[in-house]
């Protein structure tokens, strides 16, 4: 395991990767913006821009990517979210029922794009 430069060890299982990506999370008919800073194939950080916090149960939904994690929450301090990524849908082909609304927001998010 790696040290920070604090002392404390790095007990993530998956290195992660610094983004700046766009991102949503969901929860029932919930939705709340969010900025993902960094992802893992186990993991990811992520500001909020609202001040609500997220239950314990979310999907986090990738715009850029075109992915949907069903997660759960792991810590928060203040804006920021800690999550632990239980499974892993790609919106960009056929998606099961359970990434249904993460498809429809990633789709609407891409006719964004290509209209502005």
């Amino acid at each position: 395991m790696a040290k920070y430069a604090s002392g404390v060890e790095d007990r993530r299982t998956a290195v992660r990767i610094q983004t700046q990506r766009s991102g949503k999370i969901l929860c029932g008919a919930f939705a709340w913006d969010c900025v993902i800073r960094d992802l893992s194939s186990s993991g990811a950080r992520v500001q909020m821009l609202s001040t609500t916090a997220p239950p314990g149960q979310v999907q986090l939904v990738d715009l850029a990517a075109g992915l949907a994690h069903d997660a759960t929450i792991a810590w928060q301090r203040d804006r920021e979210i800690g999550m632990r990524i239980i499974k892993t849908y790609d919106l960009r082909g056929l998606a099961p029922a359970a990434a249904g609304m993460a498809k429809r927001i990633w789709l609407h998010s891409q006719s964004e794009v290509s209209a502005g």
